[in-house]
C-alpha cells in the first residue's frame, strides 16, 4: 500500500522513524494545536486532526482502514487538476489496542468556505461556485477501479463498507450496484412494515431505487467546512474518508440534508444553497434528494433498533400488490430535458469564467 502514498519534495520529518513522528503527535499540546475546530458546531468534540508545529504537516485520526481514504486521494490527484492534501505517512495508532491509525498529509493554510464565504464579493463567489462545478465534473469523469461495484475503494477489487450521510456508520459491503440498490429497497420496506404494525391502515408506497445512472467517483462529503481557500485563494476539497463509487446525485445529500435542516446552526448560508444545484448539476440531484432520498434516514432511524419480520406481509396474506413497489424513483422525461438545458447554460457559464479568470 504505501506505493499509493505521493512522491514530493523531501520534509523534514521524512528523517524521523514512525515511531519518532508518532511520539511527537502524542506529546502536542492537542487543544491548542486542533484543526477546524467551531465550537457551535462541533458538539461533540473538535475534529480529530492537529497540526503538528512547527511543520506544515496534520495528523488526522481515523478508526478504520484508512487504505480506502488514502487511495481515493491518490486516485484524485492522478486524474483530476483539483488541489487536495498529500498523504505523506500512515502510522497506526499504539492506543487502544492499535485499532485507529494517523494519516500524516499536508497542512493547507487557508479558511473553511464556510468562514471565508461571508466575507467573499459576490464576483468572487461565483467564481468559487464555478471552481467547485469544474471539479465535480473532474471527480465524475475519473475512470473506476471497478465500474459496477459501489462504495470506496482500495484499487484491489475488493468491496468495503458505505460510510457516511444516510449510510451512517457503515452498510454493505456490496459486491455490485444492484446490491446496493436492494439494501436501499429494503430499508424502505422495513418502514413499510413497521408503520403496518403501528396501525397505520394504509400501507405506506415507496419506489424501487434507480439504478439506471452509472456508478461515477463521488467525494460524497461535501460540505463548506471541506471546501477550503488557501491564502492564495485556491480552493482545495479535503476529507476523502467517504469517497467512492456511487450515483452522481448522491454527491449532493451531504450538501442537501444541510439545505434542508430545520436548525439555524447547521444549515447553508442562502447564499450557498442558491448554487449547489449549479454545482451538482447534470444528474437531476435536487429532484432524486427531494423525491427519495431526503427522508430516508429518518426512517431508518425510525426502526434501527427493532426486529422486523421482512416476510411479514407474506406472512399476513396481503395481495403483493398493496405493498410491493410499483415505480421506479426517476424524474420524468421532461424534468431530465429541464436539467440538460440548465447544464448547457451552466457550461457556457464555466467558459465565460474561464475568459477571465487565469488558469
Amino acid at each position: 500500500m504505501n506505493q499509493l502514498l505521493s512522491r514530493r519534495p523531501p520534509l523534514a520529518t521524512d528523517s524521523m522513524s514512525d515511531d519518532e513522528l508518532y511520539t511527537l503527535i502524542m506529546n502536542m499540546d492537542w487543544n491548542r494545536s486542533g484543526v477546524g475546530y467551531m465550537p457551535d458546531l462541533d458538539v461533540m468534540g473538535p475534529p480529530p486532526v492537529y497540526h503538528i508545529r512547527p511543520y506544515t504537516l496534520v495528523a488526522k485520526h481515523v478508526a478504520f482502514d484508512p487504505w480506502t481514504e488514502v487511495y481515493a486521494m491518490h486516485h484524485v490527484q492522478q486524474h483530476t487538476t483539483i488541489p487536495i492534501p498529500q498523504v505523506h505517512r500512515v502510522i497506526p495508532d499504539q492506543r487502544d489496542g492499535g485499532r485507529g491509525f494517523w494519516l500524516i498529509m499536508d497542512f493547507i493554510e487557508g479558511e473553511c468556505l464556510l468562514e471565508a464565504w461571508p466575507k467573499l464579493s459576490w464576483w468572487r463567489r461565483f467564481q468559487v461556485v464555478c471552481t467547485l462545478r469544474s471539479y465535480i465534473q473532474q471527480l465524475h469523469r475519473a475512470p473506476l477501479p471497478s465500474p459496477d461495484i459501489p462504495g470506496p475503494s482500495d484499487g484491489t477489487g475488493r468491496s468495503f463498507p458505505c460510510l457516511g450521510n444516510h449510510f451512517d456508520d457503515g452498510a454493505g459491503p456490496f459486491s455490485t450496484y444492484a446490491a446496493m440498490a436492494a439494501w436501499h429497497d429494503h430499508q424502505n420496506h422495513r418502514f413499510q412494515v413497521l408503520l403496518h404494525q403501528q396501525g397505520v391502515k394504509r400501507i405506506w408506497q415507496y419506489s424501487k431505487f434507480d439504478q439506471s445512472l452509472p456508478l461515477v467517483f463521488c467525494h460524497f462529503d461535501l460540505h463548506m467546512r471541506n471546501i477550503m481557500l488557501d491564502k492564495n485563494n485556491r480552493v482545495w476539497l479535503i476529507d476523502w474518508a467517504f469517497a467512492g463509487a456511487y450515483p452522481a446525485w448522491f454527491e449532493y445529500i451531504p450538501l442537501g440534508s444541510t439545505v434542508k435542516t430545520a436548525n439555524p446552526m447547521f444549515s447553508l448560508p442562502r447564499s450557498f444553497a442558491w448554487f449547489i444545484g449549479f454545482i451538482v448539476g447534470g444528474c437531476c440531484a435536487p429532484w432524486y434528494y427531494d423525491n427519495y432520498i431526503g427522508d430516508f434516514y429518518l426512517r431508518i432511524e425510525s426502526y434501527r433498533k427493532r426486529l422486523i419480520d421482512s416476510d411479514y406481509f407474506v406472512k399476513q396474506g396481503i395481495d403483493p400488490k398493496l405493498w410491493q413497489p410499483a415505480d421506479v424513483a426517476r424524474p420524468s422525461l421532461s424534468h431530465v430535458m429541464v436539467q440538460r438545458c440548465f447544464d448547457i447554460v451552466y457550461d457556457t457559464l464555466l467558459v465565460v469564467r474561464g475568459l477571465f479568470v487565469p488558469s
